[in-house]
């Protein structure tokens, strides 16, 4: 019988520790800095893009920051779910289990809650409207279609990138040109995601516990669902060239379309699927689970790295 009582206390005192409240972080009345950059051109990779201009450029680079906010929003609809319905499980049973998951539950409400008022502060500010998906209940309730283990494995990747956007992109490079409320936006996000890494990695200990022979299918349901994220961040690429045309006020060529494509295309791959397979933290907690999942996702890695 596994003994994770004191795991699931030491998450919610880490919690309680890193708390912070929307008004904060982002006041209600905020006006966006649109001088800046948001993003570091690791995650939007626009300055290669030799026939954009400089002011093209930064116009790019917001238009991808929004969307990378967005996404998270989006995303996250997913990860309320299945964080309330492990807490539900827990209903008459273990009164800690369930603390911990509950608040995991709020903060993930919390974070989409920022993310949504970060995108209609930009939308107030930004030179035109930015065209944004806008069915992550429909993308939520496919994700949730698939096992609990699946979905808890997609999960651990999605917020360990979190934290390799953050370390790679903003603490290690200190880049003075980035907007530095939207990187604060990005530790904070980050300082509550990691706890729930270590709850996604409780839990999906407890299921294999429970059945050992669930982490085949599971590991197969992870690889569907990158595969269908990756779909959805083309889906949003397609609404960002739209957006960018509308904001610099010309039409692309259709040579200078592809070429925007492709670049962003790996820009986008790369950030959200191939960072997060590479995460050391991430690859070390499925050794932990078994090391077959570690191997898979080794194997598999090379799609998204080279995409």
């Amino acid at each position: 019988m596994l003994n994770q009582t004191p795991e699931y206390q030491s998450c919610i005192q880490s919690s309680e520790k890193v708390s912070w409240r929307i008004d904060e972080l982002l006041p209600k009345d905020t006006v966006l800095d649109f001088s800046h950059r948001f993003l570091s051109d690791a995650l939007t990779g626009t300055e290669a893009i030799p026939f954009l201009s400089t002011e093209e450029r930064l116009l790019l680079n917001q238009i991808r920051s929004n969307s990378y906010a967005h996404l998270f929003l989006f995303l996250e609809e997913y990860a309320v779910a299945l964080a309330a319905q492990r807490a539900g499980l827990e209903l008459h049973g273990n009164p800690t289990h369930m603390r911990a998951l509950l608040r995991f539950t709020e903060e993930e409400l919390k974070h989409q809650q920022l993310f949504a008022r970060f995108t209609g502060a930009f939308a107030k500010g930004f030179k035109v409207a930015p065209a944004l998906l806008d069915n992550q209940v429909e993308v939520a309730r496919a994700i949730m279609a698939k096992s609990n283990l699946g979905v808890l494995i997609f999960n651990l990747h999605m917020e360990l990138m979190t934290q390799q956007h953050y370390q790679e992109t903003v603490r290690s490079n200190k880049d003075e040109s980035l907007d530095p409320l939207f990187c604060n936006l990005l530790k904070h996000h980050w300082l509550e995601e990691a706890q729930h890494t270590r709850l996604d990695f409780l839990e999906a200990q407890k299921i294999l516990a429970e059945s050992p022979g669930s982490l085949d299918a599971a590991l197969a349901e992870y690889t569907e669902l990158l595969q269908a994220l990756r779909g959805t961040l083309n889906a949003q690429l397609a609404l960002d060239l739209q957006t960018l045309e509308k904001a610099v006020g010309r039409t692309f060529t259709p040579e200078e379309r592809q070429q925007l494509h492709e670049s962003q295309e790996r820009s986008y791959v790369w950030g959200f699927i191939g960072m997060g397979m590479k995460a050391p933290l991430f690859l070390s907690r499925l050794r932990a689970l078994s090391p077959v999942a570690e191997q898979r996702v080794l194997e598999l890695a090379p799609t998204y790295y080279c995409a």
